[in-house]
């Protein structure tokens, strides 16, 4: 294999890994999510605050917004990932 061959074969590895690591969308539950434009680093959307004692992955982000709900502790959630290509995830409530 030569070198330009070797170089595109790594540059779509990369491009694949970078598009399977993609920052997820929204996921809420009890109501739809606010608009994406609404949401940006440091600053929750409108009527969502950061329920700063969870700190996890997606899946578990999910379970800690439905365990809310069922609790009666928020009437919404959802969650954001943090920063990209991290798999940690903040969770937003609505109470």
């Amino acid at each position: 294999m030569n070198r330009s061959i070797r170089r595109v074969l790594h540059a779509a590895v990369l491009a694949t890994a970078l598009a399977a690591a993609a920052p997820q969308a929204f996921a809420a539950t009890a109501a739809p999510p606010p608009p994406a434009s609404s949401s940006s680093f440091g600053m929750p959307p409108a009527g969502y605050v950061h329920e700063k004692s969870f700190r996890g992955v997606a899946a578990a982000c999910r379970a800690a917004g439905q365990a809310g709900i069922v609790d009666g502790k928020w009437t919404a959630y959802f969650c954001h990932q943090a920063l990209p290509f991290t798999p940690f995830q903040e969770l937003y409530v609505k109470k």
